[in-house]
């Protein structure tokens, strides 16, 4: 029994891991901790301190600096370290910008008590108490003391936490061949920026501005990645120092891309390969979706996977480009390859291939310098390549043109004959085109003349309907009327020859006797009806002869004020006997301003476009049926509306009804010029004509003409 548990005891020591110190015996360096680093990782963030200073579960960092990737864990550090230096009051640094939230724990020796001071991207930058990129913690290890230190870290992107302990000199001098680096990379980087926007500026070529901006992200991207940016341009934006080294890697690729096709010209020379480019806007725009929305993890690999495929894609077209013979491929070829075995030594680096150090640390801002310069060299050599291209085309141009002038010598001569000949040719056509000419101009006025007899026939059987029936009514009570006016000089007579010398009651009562005879008081009623009615009959024929001189109006070749609605009127008296009872004619029409137009044309236009109304009411067998006539004014413009609801028209019809010579009535019932001339007079007044109709249903007609005309006066 205690062998077993000696055994077990033996075991249990064993298990339990063994923390090595560091003891810090230089003061003029900073000296790492890595090789004597351990760390318990806290998937759930749960643990307090306690928990962590009393596990057992912390694992020892091996091969320089650990990377944990892209994890939602709390990272918990411990280390030992012993002073065996004068200085007491140290630093302890950790050369990581992008993180999260850093915690360093210190036991306070004559309380027992951990003090916890708490830095990280969470927080604007002016509160850190060292205004470096790097976190700095103010550590105090007395000679020859042996103390504990336990680190909480929280990072969103790769994380790597290089830790070592110095004095504040070894420290801020460390700090400063830090920046002293990157200031020649940004003196670097601004530059090929400047340097590019003068191109520009002479050149007025948008492929060096679109490469300035290349630049610029690169700049930012690179310089997020050691914290320049949260320090430097937005200090207090916790927001932009926590989401930029996802959010500017996937903009750069973009922009890289868009940079490489203007470049390269591959719309011309790779049609293929360029819209095959689009496609890589998808993945980018979800790493940046992802980014903004805090997946850092997805976000990180998608814009990882399109990176290296854009790459791959960036080589393909470059070196097909080369083997087209295009110089500035080479130079792109050559700048992409550095820049991309820079990447490839960083991203060895934290898959722990290399070890971390400056020269893995730090390869892809060189890569990416010696990228831009590269590149800039190839624009700049793009200028001698335009020079020859000018020059070559500029010789090619002036060899063309002595060509063209040595062809146009020789052929000078022969082209005189030949256009002597045409001339001969073209005169005799244009005899047999006016000819033709003036026989279509003949066609047309016969033609029109044509139309314009079968309007006029209608309008005469209309107007001789319309006046025989008053005219009837006159001759009808002419007869009895002179009967009545007979009677009545009768009636005189009798009074004007009697005699004095005579009885005058036995004359007074044959007069009684005469007026029981003829009635005097109902004659007298009858001849007011009979004048009545011959007043009526007179204004009719009177309104139906103003109507055909307002219709006919013999001014019509010249532009006068007119009154629309008038002429309508006239119009509609004209064809009041062609309108059956069971069609109702409803009237809307507004106050008009006087329309400079042609009357005399525009009733002409009212007549065909009523007549086309009426025919298709008439056409329709049941229902209602109404012509309904709408006029109004509106800004600048009257509107004339024409509605019927009659048989409609088709859509295929609709299109052709003002085609010369288009019917759809029976053969002898119209020419199919009609609304033909109705659209050229409406064209004459530079105004419109638009139709609405639906098979069935009805048509809606409407012209819209300008109160002024808007061409000279005839």
């Amino acid at each position: 029994m205690n062998k077993y548990f000696g055994l077990y005891f033996l075991f249990v020591l064993l298990a339990r891991p063994i923390f090595a110190q560091i003891e810090y015996t230089n003061p003029s360096i900073n000296q790492a901790i890595n090789g004597q680093l351990y760390f318990l990782e806290d998937s759930k963030n749960t643990l307090t301190l306690k928990d962590v200073v009393q596990s057992k579960d912390f694992k020892m960092v091996r091969n320089g600096v650990h990377n944990f990737g892209i994890t939602n864990s709390a990272i918990w550090f411990k280390m030992s370290v012993k002073n065996l230096t004068e200085i007491e009051n140290l630093i302890l640094q950790v050369n990581q910008p992008i993180i999260d939230r850093i915690e360093l724990y210190t036991k306070n020796p004559s309380t027992g008590k951990y003090n916890v001071v708490s830095m990280g991207e969470y927080n604007p930058f002016w509160l850190r108490k060292y205004q470096t990129p790097e976190y700095l913690f103010d550590v105090y290890i007395p000679k020859g003391v042996t103390m504990d230190f336990y680190l909480k870290v929280m990072c969103s992107e790769n994380m790597q936490v290089p830790v070592s302990i110095g004095t504040r000199i070894s420290a801020m001098n460390k700090s400063v061949l830090t920046n002293l680096a990157s200031g020649i990379y940004f003196g670097i980087m601004i530059v090929m920026i400047l340097y590019n926007l003068f191109i520009y500026a002479t050149l007025k070529d948008r492929t060096y501005v679109l490469y300035s901006i290349y630049i610029i992200f690169i700049l930012f991207t690179q310089t997020s990645l050691q914290g320049y940016t949260f320090q430097l341009i937005w200090p207090n934006s916790p927001w932009l120092a926590i989401h930029s080294p996802f959010l500017l890697p996937s903009l750069v690729g973009i922009i890289g891309l868009e940079f490489v096709k203007q470049f390269l010209k591959v719309r011309e020379r790779l049609p293929f390969y360029f819209t095959l480019s689009f496609f890589f806007w998808l993945p980018y725009a979800v790493s940046l979706f992802l980014g903004f929305t805090g997946n850092f993890h997805w976000s990180f690999r998608i814009m990882e996977i399109t990176a290296s495929a854009v790459s791959v894609y960036m080589l393909i077209i470059a070196f097909l480009i080369y083997r087209l013979g295009y110089s500035e491929a080479r130079f792109f070829l050559l700048g992409w390859f550095v820049f991309l075995l820079g990447i490839c030594i960083y991203v060895m680096k934290d898959f722990e291939i290399l070890p971390y150090n400056n020269f893995t640390r730090y390869t892809m801002h060189f890569g990416s310098a010696v990228e831009v310069i590269l590149l800039s060299f190839a624009l700049a050599d793009r200028i001698n390549i335009l020079k020859r291209e000018k020059e070559q085309s500029q010789a090619e141009a002036l060899s063309i043109s002595q060509q063209n002038q040595k062809l146009i010598k020789e052929q000078n001569i022969v082209l005189e004959q030949k256009v002597h000949e045409r001339t001969n040719e073209l005169e005799m056509a244009n005899e047999e085109l006016t000819a033709t000419l003036n026989q279509l101009k003949d066609a047309q006025t016969q033609l029109v003349d044509s139309e314009k007899m079968a309007s006029l026939g209608q309008l005469t059987a209309g107007i001789a309907h319309e006046i025989n029936n008053p005219i009837n009514f006159v001759l009808a009570n002419i007869k009895p009327l002179r009967m009545d006016v007979n009677e009545l000089l009768e009636l005189i007579n009798k009074y004007e020859y009697l005699r004095i010398e005579e009885d005058k009651l036995k004359q007074f009562q044959i007069i009684d006797a005469y007026k029981k005879k003829i009635d005097l008081d109902y004659m007298i009623k009858e001849i007011e009806k009979i004048l009545g009615g011959i007043d009526d009959g007179a204004r009719r024929t009177a309104e139906i002869v103003s109507g055909l001189k307002n219709f006919s109006r013999l001014d019509e070749n010249d532009v006068k004020s007119a009154n629309i609605n008038d002429g309508i009127e006239s119009t509609l008296i004209l064809l009041r006997s062609t309108i059956p009872k069971e069609i109702e004619v409803v009237r809307h029409l507004g106050d008009l301003p006087m329309v400079e137009c042609y009357p005399g044309k525009l009733n002409q236009v009212f007549m065909n476009v009523f007549s086309n109304a009426l025919y298709a009411l008439n056409k329709k067998q049941e229902g209602k049926k109404q012509l309904i006539i709408t006029t109004y004014e509106n800004g600048d413009h009257v509107y004339i509306i024409v509605e019927d609801t009659g048989v409609g028209m088709s859509k295929e019809i609709k299109e052709k009804i003002f085609e010369p010579f288009f019917t759809t009535k029976d053969v002898g019932e119209g020419t199919g010029l009609g609304m033909s001339i109705v659209f050229k007079i409406i064209e004459g007044h530079h105004a419109r004509i638009e139709v609405e109709s639906e098979a069935g249903v009805g048509t809606k007609l409407s012209i819209i003409l300008n109160k002024k005309m808007r061409f000279p006066k005839h």
